[in-house]
């Protein structure tokens, strides 16, 4: 249906009544303090609801006819001060807080909102350098020496020369082809100008949809306030454009236009989930689960329900969704409250179903995969692009999209070492960093990481430990907060039980309603364990009880108590103690409760225990953490001097050189088992410390 255009009053009549509305809202202090502070400060903020109070018809024609009625507020605003000026005329009158009639998703903007005040909820994707643009040329005629002004469009890209010498501003009257016209830049008027592009956001897509984007023009005080990630409100003019393109027999205009909205003002969207509507009934029944210590299992429970077993898995996962409490302290150190998750399991153990389930659960969850996955789609890049003019512009990737929200990265061994290098910062700092082509700039990345992938040989075997047969590099397995690995490991008993879950799955489908409270098993439907988690992240800021803290500290120091030991590995480091604080305030905000109870404590214990116990683990059945911190643990290590050593006398006896049978006589004389001795001998050749310099005759390349 077509928008019908009001009559449009006279611009004086428009100029009295904002003049009535800028009283009426008490703004004149606030005009004048602006006149006081200019440039520093230029723009009026005035919120559309204050404006429909006052003058509601005035109100109406500001979301039709934009640009006139904001032309006269501005008109308003020059009249209240005492004297005219440039700094009068450097004012700007910017609207927020736009009604829900104005507010348009991308993919939906049609021609009816052409030359309309709209409000675009939308996710920055790149941003273009802040740079000056012409606003008011100036041009010197060759022929008459008259100057003379040629104003510009703004939301155009090609620049608007003159065709003749204006007699009204007392030119010559010549035109182009009888004379020539020189720009004289440094009478012209410019501003800065900076070009954003915007997006949908990646959570509201249907899978296999493109997010859409559109082009915003930001000028003056709004140019540079915006980086890629950030989610915002932006509110202005959608205008439309006519882009060229030049062919053989000249230049060729197409009869589709582009879309380009003119900033009036962005409004940050600073609050997690706003865009996340929760019903007062829906409010009450979150609210009901208040402090009750079955919630997290109830939790559980619907996550997934149809993909069975993996209990301490969706544990560990259900409270990574809620996350911990992020901290700065008064040294300006910030202390990251997300949880970071890895599971590497044998093919056939439902990973990526689970995977894009959470996608589907998590408020603002992306889904990727490693094998199509770049160090650049996931952190940032700088790209050259026509958008900007052919300038470079900042790109955002998945983690910086993913900011307030959470990554889920399926496939992650798949990646090449080079690609995944990259996820280092964006893991701890949650910052993403770039410097190219000039730009430097850091990126927020504050989200959960949820990754899974396979075992180094495609499947767990039982002659190597479970962190040796993870292909992931050490300083990234550091950096995760729980770490499981799933074994398929045939058992009959489980099996059966298993395929009876599994098969009775296929006969009785659920009728679930996706939005509804789920069932007796799966308390929460999908979609109000999304607004349960939000809700929860929202209102929830739990702190650590002396109960709670007495008892991750009782278990920090039992554990580390073994390493105390002569030649015994370290057990857990303060690592592990900083992801116990953020899994108990976890579990505490996933009650809704405002303290972090001895319930919560334990929980986070145990979750923690079974990772250690499943991944850092030796096989003389002590934990060493520097199997996943390392990647080399304390008896390998051990080994290794031993072996090094032996190989030093080996070549000290034997003229510089030694053979393979008399490594392994001196290797068994020392007791280490030969598959051992011989796997670290392949280990330094690997590395090169070791070359074949001669057949059958090893040499230390570092004696």
């Amino acid at each position: 249906m077509a928008a019908v255009k009001r009559t449009l009053p006279a611009p004086p009549e428009l100029q009295s009544r904002w003049a009535a509305v800028l009283e009426e809202a008490g703004l004149r202090p606030r005009i004048l303090q602006l006149h006081d502070r200019f440039p520093e400060e230029r723009s009026l903020e005035v919120a559309f609801s204050h404006l429909d109070s006052a003058d509601t018809a005035l109100a109406d024609i500001l979301l039709e006819r934009p640009e006139e009625v904001l032309g006269a507020g501005l008109r308003a605003m020059r009249e209240l001060l005492p004297v005219a000026g440039p700094e009068a005329d450097g004012l700007r009158l910017r609207v927020v807080g736009l009604p829900a009639t104005a507010h348009r998703i991308i993919r939906a903007i049609r021609e009816t909102d052409l030359n309309r005040f709209v409000a675009i909820d939308a996710v920055v994707r790149r941003a273009s350098e802040v740079r000056p643009q012409i606003r008011d040329a100036v041009f010197e005629c060759v022929a008459c020496r008259t100057k003379f002004h040629e104003p510009q469009d703004e939301s155009s890209l090609v620049f608007r020369e003159p065709l003749e010498c204006p007699e009204s501003q007392g030119g010559c009257g010549k035109t182009q082809g009888r004379t020539r016209f020189r720009l004289v830049a440094e009478e012209s008027t410019y501003v800065d100008a900076q070009r954003i592009e915007i997006q949908e956001h990646p959570e509201t897509l249907r899978h296999g949809a493109h997010p859409q984007g559109l082009t915003v023009l930001l000028t003056e005080d709004l140019a540079g306030k915006v980086l890629p990630g950030n989610r915002v409100v932006l509110n202005g003019v959608l205008k439309s454009f006519q882009r060229a393109s030049a062919s053989r027999g000249g230049i060729v205009r197409n009869t589709t236009f582009d879309l380009l909205v003119l900033g009036n003002s962005v409004e940050s969207k600073v609050r997690e989930y706003d865009e996340i509507e929760i019903s007062p009934e829906e409010t009450a029944f979150i609210q009901s689960f208040r402090g009750d210590l079955k919630v997290v299992d109830k939790i559980v429970a619907s996550l997934a329900p149809t993909i069975k077993g993996m209990e301490e898995e969706k544990e560990a996962i259900a409270l990574q969704l809620f996350g911990g409490v992020e901290k700065r302290h008064s040294d300006g150190v910030r202390v990251r409250g997300d949880i970071h998750a890895l599971i590497v399991g044998d093919p056939g153990t439902a990973k990526s179903q689970l995977l894009r389930y959470i996608a589907d659960v998590a408020p603002r969850g992306i889904y990727t995969s490693g094998k199509g996955a770049t160090a650049a789609g996931l952190t940032a890049a700088a790209v050259k692009d026509d958008f900007a003019g052919g300038r470079w512009v900042l790109e955002a990737g998945m983690l910086v999209l993913a900011d307030g929200g959470m990554a889920i990265i399926d496939e992650l061994d798949k990646m090449s070492p080079e690609d995944r290098s990259a996820m280092h910062e964006a893991l701890e700092q949650q910052t993403v960093s770039i410097a190219k082509a000039g730009i430097t700039s850091t990126l927020n990345a504050r989200c959960p990481v949820l990754a899974a992938a396979n075992p180094k040989w495609g499947r767990f075997t039982s002659d190597r430990t479970i962190a040796e047969q993870i292909d992931l590099p050490p300083t990234l397995l550091s950096r995760f907060d729980v770490i499981f690995s799933i074994k398929d490991l045939p058992d009959q008993v489980r099996d059966r039980s298993l395929a009876n879950r599994i098969l009775a799955s296929h006969r009785d489908v659920a009728s679930e309603d996706p939005a509804g409270r789920g069932t007796e098993e799966a308390p929460f439907g999908p979609e109000l364990l999304k607004k349960y988690i939000a809700y929860a992240r929202q209102n929830v800021r739990p702190s650590l009880s002396q109960e709670a803290l007495d008892a991750l500290e009782d278990f920090y120091v039992r554990v580390r108590r073994s390493g105390e030991e002569p030649n015994s590995p370290v057990p857990i480091t303060a690592r592990q103690l900083e992801a116990l604080v953020r899994l108990s305030e976890a579990a505490a905000r996933a009650r809704l409760v405002p303290m972090v109870e001895v319930e919560d404590a334990r929980r986070a214990i145990r979750i923690m225990e079974n990772f250690l116990r499943r991944v850092s683990m030796t096989e003389e059945g002590k934990l060493d953490i520097d199997l996943t911190q390392s990647g080399v643990s304390h008896s390998q290590r051990e080994r290794l001097d031993i072996v090094m050593r032996l190989m030093r006398e080996l070549q000290d006896a034997h003229g510089g050189y030694f053979s393979l049978e008399q490594f392994r006589e001196s290797a068994e004389r020392a007791g280490i088992a030969l598959p051992k001795a011989e796997a670290l001998l392949q280990s330094l050749r690997n590395q090169g410390e070791i070359i074949e310099a001669r057949p059958n005759q090893l040499q230390l390349v570092r004696f």
